[in-house]
């Protein structure tokens, strides 16, 4: 409902063939009639808004959970990586020892069938 001026009232009350007494009342009534229906409108902006708010509050911190998610991920990775960084040089010497091993074994082979 749009705001109607005092002076749209009165018309319309007086071609309702409302008089003095009769027409103040009316008038009166649709002032409040307007009142009320323009604080409705808003309370349900306001709860609109606060709904709104809500969701996007509520974005927000799952936002933050994927960006702690994603966090936690990349410092596994990560921590994964250096643990085989770690073992590589490790593998590496293993694998050595075993062609030294080899290699030795060939040759005692070789000087037994000498």
């Amino acid at each position: 409902m749009s705001s109607t001026s005092l002076q749209q009232l009165k018309e319309t009350g007086e071609s309702l063939g409302l008089k003095e007494p009769e027409l103040i009342s009316f008038v009166r009534e649709q002032q409040t009639l307007e009142r009320e229906e323009r604080e409705k409108q808003r309370q349900d902006r306001e709860k609109e808004d606060e709904r709104l708010e809500k969701m996007r509050l509520l974005e927000i911190e799952r936002a933050k959970e994927k960006e702690k998610e994603r966090q936690f991920e990349l410092e596994r990775d990560e921590k994964a990586r250096q643990e085989k960084e770690k073992e590589r040089p490790l593998e590496l010497e293993r694998e050595e020892r075993a062609r030294q091993f080899e290699q030795d074994q060939k040759e005692r082979e070789l000087q037994l069938k000498q």
